[in-house]
């Protein structure tokens, strides 16, 4: 496991090569971009935490990583759901984006 919670990174290019890394936490970083992750798609990365970073609300978020990451078992503590492997969607539409408040 490598812990790097809290260590002002802003990118996943930051990191540097991984090749035994299976649990790799980095939460609570400035990390707001996908970019770099790809360089893990082939190390034994299992659990990847990256809560509270500005990317965790990139759309579609989830299904990317896991599309990046094939032996990703686990993403910020929520093992993988069937729905995360689904392709990325194109975006909706301005209209159905709105919901009703009652």
């Amino acid at each position: 496991m490598l812990n790097l919670h809290r260590n002002h990174l802003m990118s996943l290019r930051q990191l540097p090569k991984l090749p035994a890394v299976k649990h790799l936490c980095l939460s609570e970083n400035a990390i707001s971009s996908l970019e770099g992750l790809g360089a893990l798609g082939n190390s034994p990365l299992r659990s990847l935490n990256l809560t509270r970073n500005p990317v965790t609300f990139t759309q579609d978020y989830r299904a990317r990583v896991f599309s990046c990451l094939p032996k990703l078992q686990v993403l910020d503590g929520i093992p993988k759901l069937p729905e995360d492997s689904l392709p990325t969607r194109p975006p909706l539409p301005e209209t159905t984006r709105m919901c009703n408040i009652l």
